[in-house]
């Protein structure tokens, strides 16, 4: 959440006509999002050029649109390798009021063209204000309800000069809690295990480019996401 209100305060000092939401986002099982959409954990950014309103994401992790996308309902995006993500207008099974006025806006994806769609979360177009989210991040770093609270997460997006001169994004290398994982546009495989602090600090550096101070290293201690 600090990544991104401190990317839309980017925004806006640029002179971009930007404000940001809250997004419910769907928990995994297995990798995979299912069940209800809980309550607001997440972030996007709303970002108007010339009276087209775009939806932009910095901080959803390894399934991050890696572009701003237009908010056009049903257009289809490429994303990482085969991943193709879209955003639609429609209701959530939880909502009570169901007119066209309450539809929301929800992050589609599919793992390949012949594959269905599923959905990893909505938002809403109301601006979230700093009291906001100072309400959601409370609960986002201290519920024992949220996964956040239990998991170390780190994702670096791959990058590369194409032949054309232009850059794309390739692939990603995720740490997930002692777990270093990489997918380079097709199926993830494991690069790395941690068993010890010290081993997910040493992985850090080597595969993300972190490199923590003494008093960092040790400021995880005592908390349910330390390693043994």
């Amino acid at each position: 959440m600090e990544n991104a209100i401190l990317y839309n305060h980017m925004l806006v000092g640029l002179g971009f006509d930007s404000y940001t939401v809250g997004v419910r986002t769907r928990l995994r099982e297995g990798g995979i999002p299912k069940g209800d959409f809980p309550g607001w954990v997440h972030i996007v950014s709303i970002v108007e050029i010339d009276g087209q309103k775009y939806h932009v994401d910095i901080a959803f992790g390894g399934d991050c649109a890696t572009l701003p996308m237009p908010l056009v309902d049903g257009l289809v995006h490429q994303n990482i390798g085969a991943q193709q993500i879209r955003l639609v207008r429609d209701w959530i099974p939880t909502q009570l009021k169901r007119t066209e006025a309450t539809k929301l806006w929800i992050y589609e994806y599919r793992n390949g063209p012949e594959m269905d769609w599923n959905s990893f979360y909505c938002f809403a177009m109301v601006e979230f204000m700093p009291n906001d989210w100072e309400v959601v991040n409370v609960f986002a770093s201290t519920s024992p309800k949220c996964w956040q609270t239990k998991t170390v997460i780190a994702i670096k997006f791959l990058r590369r000069i194409r032949e054309d001169g232009d850059e794309e994004i390739y692939g990603k290398r995720m740490l997930v809690n002692g777990v270093v994982k990489e997918n380079l546009g097709g199926r993830t495989a494991v690069v790395y295990e941690c068993k010890t602090e010290e081993e997910r600090v040493a992985a850090l550096e080597k595969y993300f480019d972190i490199q923590l101070t003494e008093e960092e290293k040790g400021a995880i201690k005592g908390w349910p996401t330390a390693l043994s």
